[in-house]
């Protein structure tokens, strides 16, 4: 009853079997134990994401990360959910800490290029979406934001009309992917915006 690691797993099972309640009664009960263990603020923080409540769990995140910044699911987590909350510069600020706990992550970079795309800084999303594709071929939402960059950089089109194509290969039904797509063969084909609204309408 007092094995704050074991009382920390029976959390996380019953998380994974989607008993949620009692996953948070578990939680409840290793931080009474030890409110300041970061793996169980951490787990709390994810349960909170889960159930919809952004706010806490970034709420717990901050704490899981003031005790310990050394842990990579922390920081993704807690990065990507800052980017939900429209907090571009502070969301970087933990995905760049994500990305030195563990270089190899695609989903860092993806989650930077997505925040460069939104803010408009297009040659540094291009930057980061590469890395992503190189260190996952297939990930759809990179080949299509990489796409994406390109074309508003007026950089690499032909590039940029492949990475768009492999993008709904890999996701057919995806709306987002199919207007970046048509806005880089309307720009290869010289297709002015009137023209464009036309054919979109």
């Amino acid at each position: 009853p007092s094995d704050i690691n074991l009382i920390n797993s029976l959390g996380v099972c019953y998380g994974v079997m989607g008993q949620l309640e009692k996953a948070g009664k578990e939680f409840k009960k290793a931080m009474a134990l030890n409110p300041d263990e970061p793996m169980v603020l951490y787990n709390t923080g994810l349960l909170h994401h889960i159930r919809g409540d952004i706010d806490k769990a970034v709420s717990y995140l901050h704490k899981a990360h003031a005790v310990n910044n050394s842990i990579f699911h922390i920081e993704l987590l807690l990065g990507d959910l800052l980017k939900k909350k429209n907090k571009p510069d502070t969301a970087i600020l933990h995905l760049d800490r994500a990305g030195e706990l563990n270089p190899l992550s695609a989903l860092v970079f993806r989650l930077k290029g997505e925040i460069y795309l939104e803010e408009k800084q297009f040659e540094k999303a291009g930057m980061e979406f590469n890395k992503a594709i190189k260190t996952n071929p297939n990930d759809a939402l990179s080949l299509s934001g990489y796409a994406m960059a390109l074309e508003r950089q007026d950089k690499n089109l032909s590039i940029a009309l492949s990475f768009a194509r492999k993008s709904i290969d890999l996701d057919p039904d995806n709306h987002v992917f199919k207007k970046r797509l048509w806005a880089i063969e309307e720009k290869i084909n010289g297709i002015g915006p009137e023209k464009s609204q036309m054919k979109t309408a």
